[in-house]
Parts: C-alpha cells; structure tokens; sequence
C-alpha cells in the first residue's frame, strides 16, 4: 500500500487585520508534523500557496523551512509554487533546503516541462510500490502568451493551455509505467470549474474565468489541489480529486468550516481510500450581529475566539468599540461597527452590466469594516482622486513630493 499526506494553502503570513496570526500557525504546523508523524505517510504533498505573499518575511521563511524539513525528515516533501507565491523565493529554497542538501524536500517553482522535473517518482516504504508525482505549480494565463499552439488570451485560450500541459504530464506519468507497482498522483495548483471558493476568498471574477475543466484533470489515482481553502472533493472525474484546503480560518468567509489535512491510501489499479484528519489547533472565527444584550448574553461563546461584531441597534458612535470590548473582554475583537443600511450593501451588488463605482464601493467596505463615516468619506475620496490620476499623462504633484524637490534643490552644506 502507498499512503499520501495531502496539505495545502498555508498562506503563512496572513494576518486578520491588526492581529498576527503566528500563534495559531506555529500551533496547526505542529498539529500537521504530529498527524505525519502518527500515520507514517509515503509522501507528503503541499498543493501551493505556502506564504500569503510573494514577499515573506524573515520569520515566515523561518517557519515555513522549518516546518517542511521536520515533515521532510519523515518522508519526502513536494511543495508546489501557488499563486500567491514567488517562484523566485521557491528556487532559493530548492537550493537551500531540497534534496541537493541531503534533504528530501521538493520547491517546484515554475511549470517544468514533463521530463525534466514535471514528474518525480518516490519509493514507498517498503519498496513495493511507487508514488509517480505530476506536478503543475500555478501557471499564470500569461504563461500561453507567446506559445505558437496557443492564440488569444481568452480563458478558452488559457483552458485550451491547460488542456496541453495536461496531456503532456499525463503523457509522461505513462512512460515506463507498471501498472502492477505504481500509484499516479497529480499535484496541482488550479481553480476547477465548479469547485466552491469560501465567501469572501481573495479571488477576483477575472481569476475565477480562468479555470480548469474536470474533465481536463489528467487521469490519476488521487489528484492533491490547491487554491480553493473551503476542504472539499471535486465533482465530475471518475477519480478521486480533492482541495486540501486552508489549515486555518484565514479570513471570516471561512468562519464554521472544519479544517483538515488529507490522507490517501493507495494500491495500483484499485480506488483509493481518503481519510480527512481534522485540524484543531487554530483559533475559530464568529461574527455576531445583534443587539448589544443579546451580544452581553452570549458572550460566554466567544472566549478565545476572533470576533467581528455588528450591532443593531445603535448609530455610529466613536464609543461603540470600546462597549463591545468591555462586553466580550475574553474575545480577540477584529472590529466592531453598527450595521450599515441595506442601500450601502446594495452598492456593493450592482448588475453586471452596470459599471462599479469604486469609489462608493471603497466607503461602503470602509464603513463596514469600524470607520467612522466622515473618514471613510475622506479616504475613499482620496483613493479615488489617485485612481483618477492613473489616467493623465502627466500626474499631479503630491505635497510632499514637491517639499522633497524644493529640499533637493535647496541643500544646505556644512560650512568649510
């Protein structure tokens, strides 16, 4: 038997607004190496996404080689570049910290045509088996550009990019392949048409268009996904496929879904079993809207728990904050704000067809999200004199760039 450890979408780094979110990732990583350590798995698999940004910080970069090298000292590790991640960072860490130091961890980084690194090939335990590992880090639609098979830039266009890749992994998965010995595995970073993002995932519309058909998924045992965070199998493939999904809440859309890593039990040409292990180290999410007592009588639910309050029945008032923190004084309080009237909301689901006043928009968030309304009257209106900057040849002066210039013209030199 061949047994796989599938995790996904670390997003190391993500904060929930002014809070940091370290402690709830040094505790789910720990809870992830234990769960590898318990089940002994043949492979370890990270479907993309590893940090929030193609910038960690030092102590994100810390974490995550840390992490993955305990998980590397229990099996081989592949971790694929997702979207949110820089190529650029993941071969620094291939040379770092991959397996020409000794280690059994894999940085895919950039699409890899399929003989040279797109399919890895991993002994299992008892040697039996083999694990033969297509991999297809995020592959921008840009990628299809300048490609001579390829025209447009369409999402047709980029599904028909796609639809060659994967014709091409699966092609190779194929080559010397013993039916009697391997499991074929694809680890992928792609958006499947028809998969369920969480609520307020930071995806845009023009991402969601560009995406993978089911059908397209090349034919595997078990295909490891990453890029949606809500866990869940993928419908429409006689196979199994799964998004791993985020190890923790990242973001309140994502609050009451149940975390989880996946494991995979494989034997060559029989249907695998999948196992999810729940993942309970990271803190919950909750969003109360109500009135203040009924917040005062509940409160006892939301001891240690990440809180987003929306009062009722009050106007807006610089003190609102401060009487909901005294109200719920054991929850982490991200905001708290009284509730907007239903036309702010409307702005923010125009029709398609009708253009999106960014600016309102932007105020409504704003307001939404604890700012007092002559603020976020302020702010947005900033925001959108810059926006309207993006469109003259010749942008205007900014205050404080013209004191730098007078500064500079004028300097002053210690006297001889």
């Amino acid at each position: 038997m061949s047994r796989l450890l599938h995790t996904s979408d670390w997003h190391l780094g993500r904060a929930l607004g002014r809070y940091s979110r370290e402690e709830d990732f040094d505790g789910v990583l720990a809870e992830i190496t234990a769960i590898a350590r318990e089940t002994e798995p043949d492979l370890i698999v990270h479907s993309g996404d590893l940090f929030d940004t193609s910038r960690p910080t030092s102590r994100d970069l810390i974490r995550a080689v840390r992490t993955l090298d305990d998980l590397a000292a229990i099996a081989p590790t592949v971790v694929v570049a997702g979207n949110h991640d820089s190529p650029g960072y993941f071969e620094l860490l291939a040379c770092l910290s991959g397996p020409s130091r000794g280690r059994g961890l894999f940085f895919i980084d950039k699409l890899r045509p399929a003989r040279e690194g797109g399919v890895l090939t991993f002994d299992t335990r008892g040697g039996r088996q083999r694990i033969r590992l297509a991999v297809l880090p995020y592959v921008h639609p840009n990628r299809f550009w300048q490609r001579s098979s390829v025209s447009g830039t369409t999402p047709a266009a980029y599904a028909e990019g796609m639809r060659g890749l994967q014709r091409e992994l699966m092609q190779a998965l194929y080559e010397g392949h013993d039916p009697d010995r391997d499991v074929l595995v694809l680890a992928a970073h792609v958006f499947v048409a028809g998969a369920s993002p969480s609520r307020s995932e930071r995806h845009s519309d023009a991402d969601r268009a560009f995406t993978t058909a089911p059908a397209d998924l090349p034919e595997v045992a078990y295909a490891a996904l990453g890029d949606i965070h809500a866990p869940q199998a993928v419908a429409g493939v006689p196979f199994a496929a799964r998004y791993a999904g985020s190890p923790l809440q990242m973001d309140f859309g994502e609050r009451g879904e149940a975390k989880s890593v996946v494991i995979v039990d494989a034997d060559p040409g029989r249907p695998v079993r999948v196992m999810r292990r729940r993942l309970s180290a990271g803190r919950q999410l909750a969003v109360f809207e109500g009135p203040l007592e009924e917040l005062r009588q509940t409160a006892h639910l939301y001891k240690g728990v990440f809180l987003k309050a929306v009062i009722t029945d009050e106007e807006p008032d610089a003190l609102l904050t401060r009487t909901v923190a005294e109200i719920v004084p054991h929850a982490i309080l991200v905001s708290a704000a009284p509730k907007r009237p239903e036309s702010d909301d409307a702005l923010l689901e125009e029709a398609a067809d009708e253009e999106l006043n960014l600016g309102d928009a932007f105020c409504a968030y704003l307001t939404d999200q604890g700012m007092s309304g002559e603020t976020a009257q302020s702010t947005a209106s900033a925001f959108a004199d810059l926006l309207g900057q993006l469109d003259e040849e010749a942008p205007r002066p900014v205050h404080a760039e013209e004191l730098l210039r007078t500064a500079l013209e004028d300097t002053w030199t210690e006297a001889s």
